[in-house]
């Protein structure tokens, strides 16, 4: 008679036997065709536009996948600033997205291995980028993303916690200009210098502004690579902190750079849902993509050493009353 032990050791080798001729049968039957899910060959039945680019207009990838770190609350509010101004500026559409599988240029297709409806990269003229942490890509679409950026010459405009992503992807950190390593103060009201006044996205602020957000700590950069648009002014802030890094005291907040033919702006600004109703800020992502397009012009990116403030920090104007219909007001539905 077995004991209840060698049954068991039976039993799992049986098994792991039964599962490799399972494995072995699979591997070797003939892939079937892929099928598509229903709809998604009827675009005009089902919503869907068989162009997806609408006369005149550009179509920017929001992309804001989540998944595997801090899942910023002002997300959702900055893809939907970022969706009005081009649809009120009917210069380019939004398409909002949580996941990664549009970072691709060879069709969608659901888990299920079904061909469905949507847009890839070929369908894109820039991403903005509000991701975070480990995202999980394949190696065809990593190279499908550098290839739309480096190659075809597309933007890539990032924003806050975009820093924080790909980390075990060094050739991401290359292509974004720079890393982040922490938020030593937490969010935090600080003066910010505007160290390039010619570039589209940084020309309307005041020579140095005060901001309340999380202001982040940027290694691995170089001012030989990006010109640096805003800067930390640390004047106001505890440098002895034990989770300084940067002790040259450069804390770029925003830059620009080429990564190829390739157009890529990032700022650190965007933590706070409140962050995201100041119109500078609003306009400043709005006109970066706007370089980003090649749409305002092909100002110089000019590396730079670091410059001091020229005056004195003021406060950005405050969020504009927002038009609203009397019928939407509280109380009186």
């Amino acid at each position: 008679m077995l004991s209840r032990r060698k049954a068991i050791e039976l039993l799992g080798a049986g098994a792991a036997a039964s599962a490799g001729q399972l494995l072995g049968a699979r591997a070797q039957a003939p892939q079937a065709p892929r099928s598509y899910a229903p709809g998604s060959r009827n675009y005009a039945q089902m919503g869907g536009m068989a162009d997806p680019r609408r006369p005149g207009r550009k179509n920017i990838l929001a992309w804001g996948d989540v998944r595997n770190g801090f899942q910023h609350d002002s997300v959702s509010h900055a893809f939907s600033v970022i969706e009005a101004l081009g649809y009120n500026s009917k210069i380019y559409d939004t398409y909002i997205r949580t996941d990664s599988q549009p970072i691709t240029k060879h069709g969608l297709f659901g888990s299920d291995g079904q061909g469905v409806y949507g847009h890839d990269l070929r369908d894109f003229d820039a991403i903005f980028f509000f991701g975070v942490r480990e995202i999980d890509l394949t190696a065809e679409q990593r190279a499908d993303l550098m290839s739309f950026i480096h190659d075809e010459g597309k933007a890539f405009i990032a924003v806050h916690a975009a820093a924080t992503a790909f980390m075990s992807w060094p050739e991401f950190g290359a292509m974004l200009g720079g890393r982040f390593a922490n938020h030593p103060w937490g969010v935090v009201e600080a003066p910010v210098i505007v160290e390039d006044r010619h570039f589209p996205a940084t020309s309307f602020f005041p020579p140095a502004f005060l901001l309340t957000d999380e202001m982040y700590q940027i290694v691995d950069f170089s001012r030989r690579d990006l010109d640096v648009l805003l800067r930390l002014d640390t004047s106001r802030l505890n440098l002895n902190l034990p989770s300084i890094q940067n002790h040259g005291g450069d804390f770029p907040l925003a830059w620009a750079k080429r990564f190829g033919r390739g157009r890529i702006f990032y700022s650190a600004m965007g933590h706070a849902r409140t962050t995201w109703d100041l119109p500078d800020i609003q306009r400043m992502y709005f006109e970066a993509i706007l370089w980003g397009l090649g749409l305002n012009g092909d100002p110089e990116i000019a590396p730079h050493p670091e410059r001091s403030a020229t005056a004195r920090p003021v406060a950005l104007p405050g969020p504009a009353a927002a038009c609203v219909p009397g019928w939407a007001r509280k109380g009186t539905l």
